[in-house]
């Protein structure tokens, strides 16, 4: 099922609360008059073994073409020529329908109904990224076909024109364009794609399909169509992580966005790895309170959300309130409904159904939880420099709000492993939504979306620089110790449908973070094996041709007789949205690798990623972590 906008998907989610209990996610909504002090009762760092992986899904299927852009061209030595730019004008052409009047990037600018889907290089100029000449991780100016490269051979790129903030933390070498990445089984090239189909290499099931590649970038499983588990699920399942969170008061997998396929955990998981949901709540100070709130898990404080009470109170330390349960609603004082509702919960076994007593144990563990991270939050609070990022962003900025949870969440791990100690391993989901744009709403969802994803992520990145590491180096900070990635069900096509695009396969992503290897464009075999003399290479055509440099455009796809047929470049498809060169299993189990997961684990038919050795025999770290 897909959902065209934010709103829609969460109303969805709402009344479908109870599945997550099959989906082994027992449900918690937000914390109830949690106070999260702030001042001197707990210091701002996490443990120096500490690691957290963060992942945010973009619903609907993210514009790749928007994403990374051709902006200025290279030449065959690999140095930049500074007066063409034939490639960003096949992108204007072909994302305008096919016109070369329309302006591009101000839908109040182009002709109605004219489906002008560029940006201009005006437009571009503040986001375009320094060209790359030297593969990154060899050395090699040329990498041999099959490795992962990030040679551009000079050209440049720039990101969307939103992505100000993401284009800092890229030149701070801490974010990392993955190009060209979706869903793969086994290699595949554009001949195959379009060639007997007793000889095509096997495809993810149902492509193109918002429901079914949802659950093929999450499960880690692109060849089933209904997984019974997700990649984080089995990440979290792993041994080696279990060991290191044995005993830990809270799930390894916080859930801030729902019940979702990425955190589905194996039959008969570790306690540990079973999925949590929580969400965003509400910022405000903490007050005393006349009497003991009937639910609240930490005696007598509140938390009081009010304008009035946070301006006249700025010394009081911050905390946050949410709505716990469904039992709570407007029953918050109910002492005889709160006794009667704990003599079920804590009844071992009514011997009526499973059901009955799976509910029971739902119930108890949430709120259990609770109250642990209710102390915790106590303890070790989102102070000043975990809110204060957030705050000029956080306005009709959903994921800005479920990322400040999360930072909340990393700040108080220090106090959520055994026995009140740190915690060594945690998982987070959170997403946003809006990229089905097959219409007009394209010039409304598009920069509108990818704004708040600069900012939401940038103020994520700004909080953890300010989280500190217990023992840690100098400069150490959270940010060493975090790594978040972007996942999206499929990218979209180049071309203009006359208002929007439509539904494609191949996407670029990111992955931030302190360990990250960043500054760079990482993809596999799109290197230029050889040029013709005085031959720009993005018109060489070539076995190892993909998104990089060409970021998917064919030579001429909308002229001559052959529109589909395998002469064209090897990675772009008939209406130039891309045929993966990298698997999105290969991105996520390259952070595992680093989270901790033992490499054995990763692969092979019982591992993590069962397909992730077909999809890349030669090998599937793409080497972008450090």
């Amino acid at each position: 099922m897909n959902f065209k906008s934010f709103k829609q998907r969460r109303d969805f989610l709402k009344t479908v609360g109870s599945a997550a209990v099959a989906g082994g996610l027992p449900t918690l909504d937000a914390l109830s008059n949690v106070a999260l002090a702030a001042g001197s009762t707990g210091t701002t760092q996490v443990g120096s073994d500490y690691k957290a992986i963060v992942c945010v899904f973009f619903y609907g299927g993210q514009d790749n073409a928007n994403v990374l852009i051709p902006y200025q061209d290279g030449d065959a030595t690999g140095t930049a020529t500074a007066a063409t730019t034939t490639e960003f004008d096949r992108y204007a052409h072909d994302r305008s329908n096919f016109s070369t009047t329309n302006p591009g990037g101000d839908p109040s600018t182009q002709a109605a109904g004219s489906g002008n889907l560029a940006f201009t290089r005006a437009q571009l100029a503040a986001t375009a990224l320094p060209g790359t000449t030297v593969n990154s991780i060899t050395g090699a100016a040329n990498a041999a076909p099959g490795g992962w490269t990030t040679n551009t051979y000079g050209r440049q790129f720039a990101l969307h024109p939103n992505y100000a903030e993401l284009k800092s933390i890229y030149d701070s070498g801490k974010l990392a364009v993955i190009a060209n990445v979706g869903p793969l089984i086994a290699p595949m090239t554009r001949a195959q794609w379009y060639g007997p189909a007793a000889s095509r290499p096997a495809t993810p099931r149902n492509l193109y399909s918002h429901d079914d590649q949802q659950k093929s970038w999450m499960s880690g499983t692109a060849n089933i169509t209904n997984p019974s588990s997700g990649s984080g699920g089995r990440i979290a399942n792993n041994p080696a992580i279990t060991a290191l969170n044995s005993g830990a008061q809270v799930a390894t997998q916080i859930s801030v966005d729902g019940s979702n396929t990425f955190m589905l955990t194996p039959l008969n998981p570790d306690p540990t790895a079973i999925a949590y949901q929580i969400g965003t709540g509400s910022i405000g100070r903490l007050q005393t309170a006349t009497t003991t709130p009937i639910w609240s898990p930490v005696g007598t404080v509140t938390c009081n959300t009010g304008s009035s009470f946070i301006t006249a109170n700025p010394s009081s330390p911050y905390c946050v309130s949410g709505g716990p349960i469904a039992v709570n609603n407007g029953y918050s004082y109910n002492a005889t409904l709160k006794n009667a509702f704990l003599s079920r919960v804590n009844t071992t076994s009514e011997a009526s159904s499973v059901y009955s007593d799976q509910w029971r144990q739902t119930m108890r563990q949430s709120i259990d939880t609770q109250a642990v991270i209710a102390q915790a939050f106590l303890n070790s609070p989102p102070t000043e420099e975990i809110v204060a990022p957030f705050a000029p962003v956080i306005a009709s900025n959903y994921l800005a709000s479920e990322l400040r949870m999360v930072a909340a969440m990393i700040r108080a791990s220090s106090q959520l492993g055994a026995g009140g100690s740190a915690l060594k391993r945690q998982i987070f989901f959170v997403s946003i939504g809006g990229f089905d744009t097959h219409g007009t709403e394209f010039w409304v969802n598009n920069p509108r979306n990818n704004g708040q994803i600069s900012k939401a992520i940038n103020a994520f990145w700004t909080a953890m620089g300010n989280v500190a590491v217990v023992g840690g180096a100098a400069g150490e900070t959270a940010r060493d110790h975090v790594t978040l990635f972007t996942m999206s069900e499929f990218g979209r096509t180049l071309d203009s449908n006359g208002a929007g695009c439509d539904h494609g396969w191949g996407a670029h992503h990111f992955v931030v973070g302190g360990a990250v290897k960043g500054g760079k464009i990482y993809g596999q075999d799109h290197n230029v094996a050889s040029v013709p003399a005085g031959t720009p290479t993005y018109m060489s055509l070539d076995s190892t041709a993909g998104a990089v440099p060409r970021i998917g455009l064919p030579p001429s796809p909308y002229s001559g007789t052959d529109r589909i047929g395998p002469s064209k470049l090897n990675h772009a498809l008939s209406r130039g949205e891309l045929l993966p060169t990298t698997s999105s299993d290969a991105v996520v189990a390259t952070v595992a690798k680093w989270f901790g997961v033992p490499v054995a684990d990763l692969t092979g038919l019982t591992g993590v990623f069962p397909t992730l050795a077909t999809a890349h025999p030669a090998g599937f770290d793409i080497g972008f972590m450090s």
